[in-house]
C-alpha cells in the first residue's frame, strides 16, 4: 500500500481549527465546514488570525504533521515541528585533556618498565 502525503491548506481567513478523534475539524463562526483524518496529512498551512487548539498543535507535533501559520496576506507567522527522528550527535567528552594525559602515561609505563611515573 502506498501512502500519499499531502499538505492542507486553510485560506479562510475565519477559520479556527480543531482536533476530534483522529480528525481536524474546520470550524468557521462555530459551524462545521469540513474534516480531514490527520494521519493523511503530511503539512497543515493556515492563512487565518483564529488558529488551532493546543490539542491539534500537540498531536501534530507527535505524528511529525508540519503547522505552520501565516496572515490572511501572506505573511509568516509562526511554524509548529514535532520532535526530530534520527541519530543525536555525541556528546563531546567533558574532560579530553585529562584522559589523554592518562593514555599517554599508560603509554610511557609499557615503554619504561623500570620508571615509576
Amino acid at each position: 500500500m502506498r501512502k500519499f502525503l499531502n499538505t492542507l491548506y486553510v485560506l479562510n481567513k475565519d477559520a479556527y481549527l480543531s482536533l476530534e478523534g483522529e480528525n481536524i475539524v474546520l470550524l468557521c463562526n462555530k459551524a462545521e465546514m469540513g474534516r480531514v483524518p490527520l494521519h493523511r496529512l503530511e503539512g497543515i498551512v493556515c492563512f487565518s488570525y483564529p488558529g488551532a487548539s493546543p490539542a491539534l498543535m500537540g498531536k501534530c507535533a507527535r505524528l511529525g504533521v508540519d503547522l505552520s501559520f501565516f496572515s490572511p496576506q501572506g505573511r509568516f507567522l509562526a511554524r509548529a515541528v514535532g520532535e526530530e527522528r534520527g541519530q543525536r550527535p555525541a556528546a563531546a567528552d567533558p574532560v579530553p585533556h585529562r584522559r589523554q594525559r592518562d593514555r599517554e602515561l599508560s603509554l610511557c609505563a609499557q615503554f619504561h618498565p623500570g620508571q615509576s611515573l
